[in-house]
């Protein structure tokens, strides 16, 4: 029996854009995802985005928010994705795990690339369409 996973996802925006990664050697691979992974136990779920945020992009969140909750997704493996906006941030964006990632891109909400990452789809469309929970 599969098992309901938690996923988050790091919200990076350069005003109306936001970074996502063309994934490479993994699932979804091909596809364009926002920076994030697992939950992992002891975390809290701003810990996680941020700590995922630094792995693959080498920038350090200086703050975080949840701002969405989706549901379990069985194309996603089950796992039920977490928006943690990341409003601010110190140093550069670069690819820290090339076996994983191939580049980061910010792109305009409007023009989102394809395909897009099958655990990032719901988290995007609520960021596209200001559904997000309040500050």
């Amino acid at each position: 029996m599969a098992q309901v996973r938690v996923g988050v996802q790091a919200i990076v925006r350069s005003e109306d854009r936001v970074l996502l990664g063309l994934r490479a050697n993994t699932f979804g691979a091909g596809s364009w995802g926002l920076p994030g992974g697992h939950l992992e136990v002891g975390e809290t779920l701003t810990g996680a985005a941020c700590r995922e945020l630094e792995e693959e992009t080498g920038v350090r969140a200086r703050n975080a928010r949840v701002v969405c909750v989706t549901d379990p997704d069985p194309a996603a493996n089950h796992h039920m994705q977490i928006g943690v906006e990341i409003p601010e941030y110190t140093g550069e964006i670069q690819v820290c795990e090339p076996d994983r990632c191939e580049r980061w891109e910010f792109w305009p909400l409007d023009a989102l690339p394809t395909p897009l990452f099958v655990g990032s789809v719901a988290v995007l469309s609520r960021v596209r369409d200001g559904a997000l929970l309040p500050a």
